[in-house]
Formats: C-alpha cells, sequence, structure tokens
C-alpha cells in the first residue's frame, strides 16, 4: 500500500467522516428549520389574511332589514329647510351619500346609497340656487336636475294631491319607509370603514 493512502480504519478518517457527517446533518437541520419557517409564514400569512377578510367583511357591509311603513305629514313649507336654512347640511350622515362593502376577493369598493344621492342632489340645488345667485348653472347641478328627473320617473308616487295655495295649504298624510335604518347601517358603515382605513 502506498505511504500516503489512509485505511478506512485510519483515525484521520473517521474524525473526517464525523465531520463530513456532522456538516450534512447540520446543513439538513438548517434546510428543516428554513422549511418549517416558511411553511410557517405561509401558514400565519394565509390565516391573517384570511382573519383580515372575515373581519373586513363582517365590518364593511350594507345590510337593510325590511323597512317598516310609518305615518308622514308633508308639508310644502317647512321653517328648517328654507333656502339656505343650516337643515340642508343635515341630510345625509356622517359619511355623506357614499357606503363601502367588502367584496368576495376580498376588495373593497365604493357604493351610492340613492336615496343619499337624491339628497346630496337636493343640497347642491339648494346651495346652487341660493349662493350663484344667477342664470349660471354648474354641470353638477345639471347632473343633480337629470338624476333626480329619472329617479321620480322610475319610482313615482301616483297617488294625487289636493291643489292649493302654499301658504294656506296644511299639506297630507303620506305612508312611507321608515328611513331611520337606512341612516343608522349609513353610520355604522361610515363608522367601520373609518376604522378599517386608518
Amino acid at each position: 500500500m502506498p505511504q500516503n493512502s489512509l485505511s478506512p480504519n485510519d483515525s484521520r478518517v473517521r474524525k473526517y467522516g464525523d465531520f463530513a457527517c456532522n456538516r450534512t446533518t447540520r446543513i439538513m437541520a438548517l434546510v428543516a428549520i428554513v422549511l418549517l419557517v416558511l411553511v410557517a409564514g405561509l401558514f400565519f400569512d394565509t390565516n391573517f389574511k384570511a382573519n383580515k377578510s372575515a373581519e373586513t367583511e363582517a365590518r364593511l357591509t350594507w345590510s337593510i332589514p325590511k323597512l317598516e311603513h310609518v305615518a308622514m305629514r308633508v308639508i310644502p313649507a317647512s321653517e328648517r329647510y328654507r333656502l339656505g336654512a343650516d337643515g340642508w347640511k343635515y341630510l345625509l350622515p356622517s359619511g355623506g351619500h357614499l357606503v363601502h362593502i367588502t367584496e368576495s376577493d376580498g376588495s373593497i369598493s365604493t357604493h351610492t346609497v340613492a336615496m343619499f344621492h337624491q339628497l346630496r342632489c337636493l343640497e347642491i340645488l339648494q346651495d346652487a340656487y341660493v349662493n350663484e345667485g344667477s342664470h349660471r348653472t354648474s354641470q353638477l347641478a345639471q347632473h343633480c336636475m337629470n338624476y333626480l328627473r329619472q329617479t321620480m320617473l322610475c319610482q313615482m308616487d301616483m297617488r294625487t294631491e289636493q291643489q292649493g295655495s302654499i301658504f294656506t295649504y296644511n299639506g297630507f298624510d303620506q305612508i312611507c319607509y321608515d328611513w331611520e335604518p337606512i341612516y343608522s347601517e349609513a353610520e355604522k358603515n361610515f363608522e367601520a370603514f373609518s376604522k378599517y382605513s386608518v
């Protein structure tokens, strides 16, 4: 046997073999730890996204219960809603005419509630009438005129109204849907969206 060759039983071979085995074990352990961290990270990330998505879906909804009917006295003349009165500023809920809804893919979409859109248009027209004081008409006011015309035609009220002077006419009774649950849901939606978007 040549002088430089080693036998398998040589102590130097075993030490090197132990080191090689040790090194392989360390590398495999490191790979196993890295894989474990990656798998755990994917699980927690997916779980976090699922929880966030479920939380968002639960918070950003637009769910109106079946609306009850209420009686309302419709009076053409109103102190609270004279042109230029402060009442016009408070027609809409805190979030204005918009609500935010979580879609099935987790994204958030913004919608306009038709009733609030109509009220916003009344506010815009009132403001244009009071503040412009001329025959100029903004594109937004034009939009509102057309929007109100079309929605009134779509949801027309077929009852008859007694004619008379607006100064002496005492109004009429009307059965309406209770709009309080709509305002309440809009406030809940705005509060949830405000917390979510922070």
